[in-house]
Parts: C-alpha cells; sequence; structure tokens
C-alpha cells in the first residue's frame, strides 16, 4: 500500500500524455472522450504539458502531438533489468518445484547473455555467471529465442554468424541441423542445448530444455532449466520439468505484456523454414 494517497492530477497528466504519445496528432475533445475528463482539465494539462516542453500544437490545427523531450522519459528505463525484476521470483518458485536451477537469457547482436541464473544456490553449483555470452546456435535459450524471431530478422542474425570465427558460430554440425532444430522448437514450442557444447563446457554432468520469453507475441527472451544427466531417464524427467518451464515463462510473459499494455499473444505463427546450408554460403 502506497504511504500517501496519489496525486490525481500527475496521473492525469500522465494519462494525457500518454494518449497524445499513442495517438496523436490529436484534440483536446478526442483526448477528453478517450479519457472521460472535462475537456476544460484537458486543455489546462495540455498547456501544462507544452509548457514544459513535452507537447506541441500543430500549427493552425486544434490538434497536438508530443515533441522529442518526450524520449528522455525512457532513457534511464533497462528492459533486462525490469525483466529480471518481475522473472526473478517466477524463476525461484520454479526451482522449488521442479528442484533444478533455470536461467534467463536476452539475445545481444551475436549471442545469448545470461540475465538471470539460480543455478549457484542450493547445492547445485554449474559454471556460468551473469552477463556471460553464450553461443545461439550451440543452447536451447538461443534455439529457443531464435525459432520465434520473423524471417527478416532471423536471416540478418544468420548472416552475421556466419561472419564468426568463434568456435561455436562455425561448427558445421550446428549449422546443418539448425534447420531441423529450429523447425522442432517451433513446433513444440522448447528446445535443447547441443550435447557437444554441454560436453565441452560441463563435462558432460548435465543436459538443459530451453522455452521463448513473449512480450505481446513477439520473443524478447529464453529461458532454461538444467538437469543433471545422471537424476534419471531423460524423458520422465522432461515430462515433469517442462510443463512447469513453460507455465512459468508465460507468466513473465503476460506480466511483461501487461505492464507494456499489451494484449497477451500466443506466440507468432512461424515464419518460413530456415534452408539448411553452411555457414559459408554468402
Amino acid at each position: 500500500m502506497p504511504s500517501f494517497e496519489p496525486v490525481r492530477a500527475i496521473i492525469r497528466g500522465l494519462n494525457v500524455l500518454q494518449v497524445v504519445s499513442e495517438s496523436g496528432p490529436i484534440s483536446a475533445a478526442d483526448i477528453a472522450k478517450r479519457l472521460k475528463l472535462p475537456q476544460p482539465t484537458v486543455v489546462r494539462i495540455i498547456e501544462t504539458l507544452i509548457e514544459a516542453g513535452y507537447v506541441y500544437r500543430q500549427t493552425d490545427d486544434a490538434a497536438f502531438g508530443v515533441t522529442a523531450r518526450t524520449k528522455s522519459l525512457s532513457r534511464g528505463f533497462d528492459a533486462t533489468s525490469r525483466l529480471v525484476q518481475l522473472a526473478q521470483p517466477h524463476v525461484e518458485a520454479l526451482r522449488a518445484e521442479i528442484g533444478w536451477p533455470s536461467n534467463i537469457a536476452v539475445f545481444e547482436r551475436d549471442a545469448m547473455v545470461i540475465a538471470y541464473t539460480n543455478r549457484s544456490a542450493n547445492g547445485m553449483s554449474i559454471p556460468g555467471r551473469l552477463g556471460a555470452r553464450i553461443p545461439l546456435l550451440a543452447t536451447g535459450v538461443g534455439i529457443a529465442y531464435l525459432a520465434h524471431l520473423p524471417k527478416d530478422e532471423l536471416d540478418t542474425i544468420l548472416s552475421r554468424l556466419r561472419k564468426s570465427k568463434d568456435r561455436w558460430d562455425t561448427e558445421d554440425a550446428l549449422w546443418t541441423s539448425l534447420h531441423d532444430r529450429i523447425s522442432a522448437a517451433r513446433k513444440t514450442g522448447y528446445a535443447f542445448a547441443d550435447e557437444s557444447y554441454l560436453d565441452d563446457v560441463y563435462q558432460s554432468r548435465i543436459w538443459a530444455v530451453a522455452v521463448p520469453i513473449f512480450v505481446g507475441g513477439r520473443v524478447e527472451a529464453a529461458m532454461s532449466s538444467l538437469i543433471l544427466r545422471n537424476a534419471g531417464d531423460r524423458k520422465r524427467q522432461l515430462a515433469a520439468v517442462l510443463p512447469a518451464l513453460k507455465h512459468t515463462a508465460a507468466t513473465i510473459s503476460s506480466l511483461l505484456s501487461a505492464e507494456a499494455g499489451i494484449q497477451p499473444a500466443d506466440a507468432p505463427a512461424p515464419p518460413s523454414p530456415v534452408r539448411a546450408r553452411s555457414r559459408r554460403e554468402p
């Protein structure tokens, strides 16, 4: 509960600014109808926003738009930090439910970056750290992310990876199987990390399954759960872990979508399949 009653004038001012930003140029009368406020109140708020430099009046028109100064209002926003803040309690609840640690990773140019992990908590210490860059083609989070991108964005990223000199961006086996792995991730909604990558990094100790996180139908991140290989039959473990992992990702997706003012949506229709080809093709 807040310590004080909200200042209604500030809330109204922010609501007016949001409407002008989303629908402008727009008249004071239309803003008043949209917000169900008296038009004189809306006019006073608009005049205040004009004086503050956030709104302008169109020449010879009774319509209003936002100025470039409104961009300064988002400079302090860190999407990854907010993602972690919203996701953390749900990722921790997932660990309590399934007994295995999880990562959340976000895309950054040519790799996935670990934004949150609880892999070193509660007695299961696995190498890894916040901010670590992990390969797109060899990890479950990478494939889960790539599989749900629009075709043009996917093609741009793959074109960039073909120029990479990093080992896990250049393995021919990963490129040869890429079409099948992306198609499977689109169909099932989850992806596995490459076994040879796990063998190299974790010395055959674990396997991992990952699912995408969406905001309004657009993939924004991915999360994975890591399971010890000696924990038992993999199909049985997957049956126990995957529903909870998908539910947690869907919960985080809904929270992010709601905060962004976007109606939650299912994953977008899959783009055209990726044609399997060598990374060395132009």
